[in-house]
């Protein structure tokens, strides 16, 4: 074979094998909690079956419990293009706006019924102000309800006062200071040091983080107040969305519509389990007395005024719709 030819054929195939390597896509997706959880297996389905839609078109490696990046900057991340898609509590954004606080806001929506009507009420306004910051919204999961934790028995909000008080967003900052607690912000992956160093001694947060962080092994008491179920949101880069041809981006949002839906149905099936495994490692599981839970309905109402001013028109929109749905 002559040398031209060689040439030529070296360049096609060149060619050839940079092709093949740009059909290939692979995407970065930081997630929030460890394989166990069931958000991340969730996720883990979803790009399997991101995966299949495309057929092998586009790959997301999952790096769970925030070791790609921190849950405070996988927004920004997202948006700038440092990750394609990630995973993040959406409500730690609510200084930024109060409409990303609405899933949070305790007493507002207490049970799943309630929780997805406050969803399909606030989703267009989620939706537009991601889009503003060139981020595409593909799916929303929740929590299972969010209770309280303590290392001391709880029959009323004064039994809070002076308690470092463990908050994962501003809104249950804000409840802390109502109870009269001390706010202490720590995120999920923090929480056992937070607790064996004494930097917070009791929160409120979901079953299924208190499993993940075996609070079984810091405190005593689980108060089953069910205050609110918030939201984990999966966003991607619209830009990045944008250069993928039209049958990959169909795989992709029919694979987040079904992961959604998955979501939910696992959110319903895990929470008595999550509770009963917090009782089977020693914790006391409680109701919350008249008394508190009284007084917790009174700070909600205070809490809920305070969203929606902070909200503005656009949060009265969301409750008014949220109260006809």
């Amino acid at each position: 074979m002559n040398r031209p030819l060689k040439s030529a054929l070296a360049a096609a195939l060149a060619v050839a094998v940079g092709s093949s390597a740009a059909l290939a896509d692979k995407w970065n997706m930081p997630v929030r909690s460890n394989e166990r959880n069931y958000f991340t297996r969730n996720i883990l389905q979803f790009a399997e079956e991101v995966k299949a839609g495309t057929a092998g078109k586009l790959e997301i490696v999952i790096h769970p419990e925030d070791s790609l990046t921190k849950q405070p900057e996988v927004k920004r991340a997202v948006q700038t293009g440092q990750v394609q898609l990630g995973e993040l509590l959406m409500s730690i954004h609510s200084n930024e706006n109060a409409v990303f606080g609405v899933d949070a806001v305790p007493f507002l929506a207490t049970n799943a019924e309630e929780n997805r009507k406050l969803l399909a009420a606030a989703r267009p306004f989620i939706e537009e102000r991601l889009k503003k910051q060139g981020i595409r919204l593909l799916f929303v999961v929740p929590w299972p309800p969010n209770s309280f934790y303590a290392g001391k028995e709880i029959k009323s909000v004064a039994d809070y006062k002076g308690v470092r008080f463990r908050a994962f967003n501003p809104v249950t900052g804000r409840l802390a200071e109502l109870m009269g607690a001390i706010p202490v912000t720590v995120q999920q992956s923090e929480v056992p040091q937070a607790f064996s160093t004494g930097v917070i001694q009791a929160m409120i947060t979901s079953p299924a983080t208190g499993v993940d962080t075996q609070a079984w092994d810091f405190v005593k008491y689980y108060y089953d107040v069910k205050a609110m179920a918030p939201w984990n949101i999966v966003i991607a880069n619209e830009r990045v969305f944008s250069r993928l041809d039209p049958k990959t981006q169909e795989a992709v949002m029919a694979a987040a519509k079904v992961a959604e839906e998955r979501g939910w149905k696992l959110q319903a099936e895990e929470t008595g389990k999550l509770v009963d495994t917090l009782r089977s490692k020693g914790m006391d599981v409680r109701e919350g007395s008249p008394e508190l839970m009284g007084e917790l309905r009174k700070i909600g109402d205070q809490l809920i005024q305070e969203w929606s001013k902070a909200a503005g028109e656009d949060g009265q929109k969301i409750l008014d719709a949220y109260r006809k749905g």
